[in-house]
Protein backbone atom coordinates (compact mmCIF):
# COMPACT_ATOMS: atom_id res chain seq x y z
CA UNK A 1 0.00 0.00 0.00
CA UNK A 2 3.02 2.32 1.13
CA UNK A 3 4.26 1.68 -2.23
CA UNK A 4 1.73 2.35 -4.64
CA UNK A 5 0.62 5.58 -2.02
CA UNK A 6 4.70 6.40 -2.81
CA UNK A 7 4.21 5.70 -6.95
CA UNK A 8 1.36 8.13 -7.21
CA UNK A 9 2.82 10.80 -5.64
CA UNK A 10 5.94 10.73 -7.20
CA UNK A 11 4.06 10.65 -10.76
CA UNK A 12 2.18 13.83 -9.24
CA UNK A 13 5.55 15.63 -8.57
CA UNK A 14 6.99 14.54 -11.68
CA UNK A 15 4.34 16.07 -13.77
CA UNK A 16 4.13 19.55 -11.94
CA UNK A 17 8.33 19.76 -12.88
CA UNK A 18 7.82 19.59 -17.08
CA UNK A 19 5.85 20.79 -19.58
CA UNK A 20 4.81 17.68 -21.37
CA UNK A 21 5.06 13.74 -20.94
CA UNK A 22 2.45 11.05 -22.16
CA UNK A 23 2.26 7.75 -21.23
CA UNK A 24 4.01 8.73 -17.47
CA UNK A 25 4.60 5.04 -15.72
CA UNK A 26 6.19 5.25 -12.11
CA UNK A 27 6.28 1.96 -10.09
CA UNK A 28 8.23 1.75 -6.40
CA UNK A 29 9.13 -1.84 -5.53
CA UNK A 30 9.59 -2.35 -1.33
CA UNK A 31 7.71 -3.65 1.47
CA UNK A 32 6.11 -1.30 3.31
CA UNK A 33 8.34 -1.56 6.17
CA UNK A 34 11.29 -0.92 4.22
CA UNK A 35 9.89 2.36 2.65
CA UNK A 36 8.87 3.99 5.68
CA UNK A 37 11.99 3.54 7.06
CA UNK A 38 14.01 5.06 4.22
CA UNK A 39 14.92 2.06 2.03
CA UNK A 40 13.37 1.80 -1.25
CA UNK A 41 14.87 -1.54 -3.63
CA UNK A 42 14.07 -0.23 -6.86
CA UNK A 43 12.13 2.86 -8.51
CA UNK A 44 11.11 2.13 -12.03
CA UNK A 45 10.01 5.45 -14.50
CA UNK A 46 8.84 5.45 -18.24
CA UNK A 47 7.43 7.87 -19.96
CA UNK A 48 7.13 9.02 -23.82
CA UNK A 49 7.39 13.09 -25.26
CA UNK A 50 8.81 14.43 -22.52
CA UNK A 51 9.50 17.88 -22.32
CA UNK A 52 11.85 19.13 -19.95
CA UNK A 53 13.00 22.65 -19.52
CA UNK A 54 12.64 23.10 -22.93
CA UNK A 55 14.38 19.52 -23.89
CA UNK A 56 12.19 17.03 -26.03
CA UNK A 57 12.65 13.89 -25.60
CA UNK A 58 10.96 11.30 -27.34
CA UNK A 59 11.48 8.05 -24.82
CA UNK A 60 12.37 7.72 -21.20
CA UNK A 61 13.29 5.06 -18.70
CA UNK A 62 14.86 4.73 -16.08
CA UNK A 63 15.50 2.08 -13.15
CA UNK A 64 17.25 2.92 -9.50
CA UNK A 65 18.09 0.75 -7.44
CA UNK A 66 18.72 0.57 -3.33
CA UNK A 67 17.99 3.82 -2.47
CA UNK A 68 17.92 5.34 0.71
CA UNK A 69 15.89 8.51 2.14
CA UNK A 70 14.98 10.68 5.03
CA UNK A 71 11.26 9.30 4.52
CA UNK A 72 10.62 9.12 8.01
CA UNK A 73 11.93 13.34 8.32
CA UNK A 74 9.72 13.73 5.53
CA UNK A 75 7.06 12.63 6.93
CA UNK A 76 7.24 15.05 9.47
CA UNK A 77 7.63 17.86 6.29
CA UNK A 78 11.20 18.31 5.96
CA UNK A 79 12.77 18.22 2.80
CA UNK A 80 13.06 14.98 0.79
CA UNK A 81 16.87 14.25 0.72
CA UNK A 82 18.67 10.86 -0.55
CA UNK A 83 21.05 10.03 1.94
CA UNK A 84 23.91 8.11 -0.36
CA UNK A 85 24.32 8.48 -3.94
CA UNK A 86 22.84 5.98 -6.19
CA UNK A 87 23.45 5.10 -9.72
CA UNK A 88 20.33 5.26 -12.20
CA UNK A 89 20.17 3.39 -15.07
CA UNK A 90 18.87 5.43 -17.88
CA UNK A 91 17.74 4.90 -21.36
CA UNK A 92 17.08 8.11 -23.82
CA UNK A 93 15.92 8.32 -27.42
CA UNK A 94 15.96 11.37 -29.48
CA UNK A 95 14.44 11.41 -32.79
CA UNK A 96 15.42 14.32 -35.27
CA UNK A 97 12.32 16.65 -34.49
CA UNK A 98 13.26 16.41 -30.95
CA UNK A 99 16.37 17.57 -31.08
CA UNK A 100 15.17 20.89 -33.63
CA UNK A 101 12.53 21.46 -31.38
CA UNK A 102 14.30 21.55 -28.41
CA UNK A 103 17.47 24.32 -29.58
CA UNK A 104 14.61 26.72 -28.06
CA UNK A 105 15.73 25.16 -24.49
CA UNK A 106 18.34 27.21 -22.63
CA UNK A 107 20.39 24.66 -21.73
CA UNK A 108 20.88 23.08 -24.87
CA UNK A 109 21.96 26.37 -26.12
CA UNK A 110 24.20 26.77 -23.10
CA UNK A 111 25.41 23.19 -24.08
CA UNK A 112 26.23 23.91 -27.50
CA UNK A 113 28.21 27.50 -26.25
CA UNK A 114 30.68 25.33 -24.29
CA UNK A 115 30.68 22.90 -26.97
CA UNK A 116 31.75 25.00 -29.57
CA UNK A 117 34.51 26.68 -27.02
CA UNK A 118 36.08 23.36 -26.13
CA UNK A 119 36.23 22.04 -29.93
CA UNK A 120 38.37 25.47 -30.69
CA UNK A 121 40.27 25.85 -27.75
CA UNK A 122 41.32 22.41 -28.24
CA UNK A 123 42.74 23.38 -31.95
CA UNK A 124 45.10 25.74 -30.75
CA UNK A 125 46.05 27.87 -34.16
CA UNK A 126 45.46 31.46 -35.82
CA UNK A 127 42.18 29.40 -37.18
CA UNK A 128 40.94 28.68 -34.16
CA UNK A 129 41.97 31.78 -32.07
CA UNK A 130 39.65 33.64 -34.78
CA UNK A 131 36.66 31.36 -34.38
CA UNK A 132 36.64 32.00 -30.69
CA UNK A 133 35.79 35.72 -30.67
CA UNK A 134 32.24 34.43 -32.50
CA UNK A 135 29.50 34.01 -30.81
CA UNK A 136 27.43 31.53 -32.50
CA UNK A 137 23.53 31.10 -32.44
CA UNK A 138 22.77 27.83 -33.62
CA UNK A 139 19.83 27.34 -35.40
CA UNK A 140 19.48 23.70 -36.78
CA UNK A 141 20.45 20.35 -35.49
CA UNK A 142 20.57 17.57 -38.20
CA UNK A 143 20.95 13.74 -37.69
CA UNK A 144 23.17 12.49 -40.37
CA UNK A 145 24.94 8.96 -41.53
CA UNK A 146 26.15 8.22 -37.57
CA UNK A 147 27.01 12.32 -37.10
CA UNK A 148 25.20 15.24 -35.84
CA UNK A 149 25.44 18.38 -38.11
CA UNK A 150 24.61 22.15 -36.51
CA UNK A 151 24.08 25.22 -38.43
CA UNK A 152 24.29 28.90 -37.10
CA UNK A 153 24.93 32.29 -37.57
CA UNK A 154 26.89 34.83 -36.43
CA UNK A 155 27.46 38.83 -37.50
CA UNK A 156 31.30 39.64 -38.51
CA UNK A 157 33.67 42.97 -37.71
CA UNK A 158 31.04 44.43 -40.13
CA UNK A 159 27.86 43.57 -38.54
CA UNK A 160 26.94 41.59 -41.29
CA UNK A 161 24.89 38.31 -40.30
CA UNK A 162 27.11 35.19 -41.50
CA UNK A 163 26.30 31.15 -41.03
CA UNK A 164 28.42 28.65 -39.85
CA UNK A 165 28.17 25.08 -39.85
CA UNK A 166 29.49 22.29 -37.53
CA UNK A 167 29.51 18.45 -38.40
CA UNK A 168 30.85 15.45 -36.20
CA UNK A 169 30.41 12.02 -35.82
CA UNK A 170 30.07 11.07 -31.87
CA UNK A 171 31.26 7.71 -30.61
CA UNK A 172 32.30 6.16 -27.16
CA UNK A 173 36.04 6.46 -26.48
CA UNK A 174 35.02 4.66 -23.02
CA UNK A 175 32.13 4.89 -20.55
CA UNK A 176 33.12 8.20 -19.45
CA UNK A 177 34.66 9.75 -22.28
CA UNK A 178 32.77 10.96 -25.98
CA UNK A 179 35.16 10.69 -28.68
CA UNK A 180 33.81 13.44 -31.83
CA UNK A 181 35.06 12.74 -34.74
CA UNK A 182 35.93 13.64 -37.31
CA UNK A 183 35.24 17.50 -36.88
CA UNK A 184 34.58 19.53 -39.75
CA UNK A 185 33.87 23.40 -39.21
CA UNK A 186 32.54 25.41 -42.59
CA UNK A 187 31.68 29.30 -42.71
CA UNK A 188 30.42 30.92 -46.30
CA UNK A 189 33.84 32.56 -46.52
CA UNK A 190 35.96 29.28 -46.15
CA UNK A 191 36.52 25.50 -44.50
CA UNK A 192 38.23 25.81 -41.46
CA UNK A 193 42.10 24.20 -40.80
CA UNK A 194 40.89 22.00 -37.05
CA UNK A 195 42.48 18.58 -35.65
CA UNK A 196 40.21 15.89 -36.33
CA UNK A 197 39.06 14.50 -32.98
CA UNK A 198 38.52 15.54 -29.32
CA UNK A 199 37.80 13.82 -26.88
CA UNK A 200 35.42 14.77 -23.81
CA UNK A 201 35.69 13.65 -20.29
CA UNK A 202 32.06 13.53 -18.73
CA UNK A 203 33.22 12.00 -15.42
CA UNK A 204 33.52 9.48 -12.96
CA UNK A 205 29.16 10.27 -12.39
CA UNK A 206 28.87 8.93 -15.68
CA UNK A 207 28.76 5.50 -17.40
CA UNK A 208 27.48 5.37 -20.97
CA UNK A 209 26.90 1.36 -22.00
CA UNK A 210 25.48 2.29 -25.92
CA UNK A 211 25.26 5.65 -28.06
CA UNK A 212 24.32 5.78 -31.35
CA UNK A 213 23.39 7.61 -34.40
CA UNK A 214 20.91 6.41 -36.86
CA UNK A 215 17.42 6.42 -38.48
CA UNK A 216 17.04 9.92 -37.74
CA UNK A 217 17.63 9.27 -34.02
CA UNK A 218 19.74 9.13 -31.43
CA UNK A 219 19.92 6.20 -28.69
CA UNK A 220 21.76 6.61 -25.34
CA UNK A 221 21.92 3.85 -22.77
CA UNK A 222 23.95 4.04 -19.32
CA UNK A 223 23.97 4.96 -15.59
CA UNK A 224 24.31 8.08 -14.04
CA UNK A 225 25.20 9.01 -9.97
CA UNK A 226 22.80 10.79 -8.55
CA UNK A 227 23.16 12.91 -4.91
CA UNK A 228 22.34 15.78 -3.15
Amino acid sequence: MIAKLLSGAVKLYLRSQVKAVEALQVKILGKSKQILQGYIPQVLLSCDRAVYQGLHLSQVQLNGRDIAVNLPEVIKRQPLKLLEAVFVEIQLRLGAADLQASLDSALLQSGLSDLWQMILTDQNNDDSQELTKLKVEWQTIAIGDRQLNFTGIYQDASGETRTIALSTGIDLANAHTLCLSPLNITSNLSSHNLKRQLEIDLGKDIVLQELTIESEQILCRGKISINN
